[in-house]
């Protein structure tokens, strides 16, 4: 008998049924009976009922493993990221940031706006809401796309800033995004060819760990690029005096305290060095 043959005779072993296979019995006449004679609208429908609605991910417990976070991104609040990291392939995501470019692509106005729009509505609640007035009244100073990823800073008075970074194949339950929102203590505007991070350090997602930098930039700051020991040379977007830039890794997780360097290229087509710091 071969293993195949093993396994179907343990299982009809198991089973409460006839096992000659034949419809012919006095059991089987009886459930025939019983399922002709049941009225299909008395049958309580089996159908799976979602939890949570579309876009808002139901957050289980403190150990369960359907949900994901991030780690606290220097200088900002860190959010709460929304979706499944058992399955993602079935969320249609990104997996380990396999179409990330190291330089970003800009949106069309249709996609910037929507994507401001997403940013916006994720942060809205964030602290129960303190910053909600912030967030409805910011500008777009970033938006830009690194393959299925996008990047979107809103900006405000008072030095304050959201940051979102968001998988744009994720269907499912919502987008899978991280980031982080907030105000400085206190807000000095950085001198012409100054750079000050507002987050810097690394944040987790199903595709795994990211390490970003971001900021305000003075007004000689046309260009950031920063040298990554695993992806070589990585541009930042530099718009309307804020800065961002994000890579697969965990490279960045202490340069929050011990600084990153960062080659700047200035309007007069000069270049300099600079350390960021939190």
């Amino acid at each position: 008998m071969t293993r195949t043959q093993d396994i179907d005779t343990l299982l009809r072993s198991l089973d409460a049924a006839d096992h000659k296979g034949s419809a012919d019995t006095p059991r089987a006449r009886a459930d025939l009976h019983r399922i002709l004679s049941t009225d299909p609208a008395s049958v309580p429908s089996q159908r799976p009922t979602l939890t949570a609605a579309a876009g808002k991910a139901r957050q289980p417990g403190r150990h369960g493993v359907t949900t994901r976070r991030t780690a606290a991104i220097g200088g900002m609040v860190a959010v709460a990221t929304a979706g499944l990291i058992v399955v993602p392939s079935l969320l249609g995501g990104d997996p380990a940031f396999a179409s990330w470019t190291s330089t970003p692509s800009g949106m069309t106005e249709t996609d910037r706006a929507s994507a401001a729009s997403e940013c916006r509505e994720s942060k809205k609640h964030v602290g129960d809401g303190m910053y909600a007035g912030d967030i409805d009244s910011a500008a777009v100073a970033i938006a830009e796309r690194r393959g299925v990823w996008t990047t979107v800073v809103l900006t405000g008075k008072d030095g304050f800033s959201a940051l979102c970074i968001t998988d744009d194949a994720v269907s499912l339950f919502g987008k899978a995004t991280t980031g982080s929102v907030g105000k400085p203590a206190s807000y000095v505007a950085p001198e012409p060819r100054e750079l000050t991070a507002t987050a810097l350090g690394t944040g987790t997602m199903s595709a795994g760990d990211i390490s970003l930098a971001a900021g305000t930039a003075g007004s000689d700051v046309v260009g950031i690029i920063y040298k990554s020991r695993t992806h070589d040379a990585v541009t930042a977007t530099v718009s309307q005096g804020h800065f961002a830039l994000w890579l697969p890794g965990d490279e960045l997780r202490n340069a929050s305290s011990d600084g990153m360097d960062v080659e700047v290229t200035y309007q007069d087509g000069t270049r300099g060095t600079s350390r960021l710091t939190l």
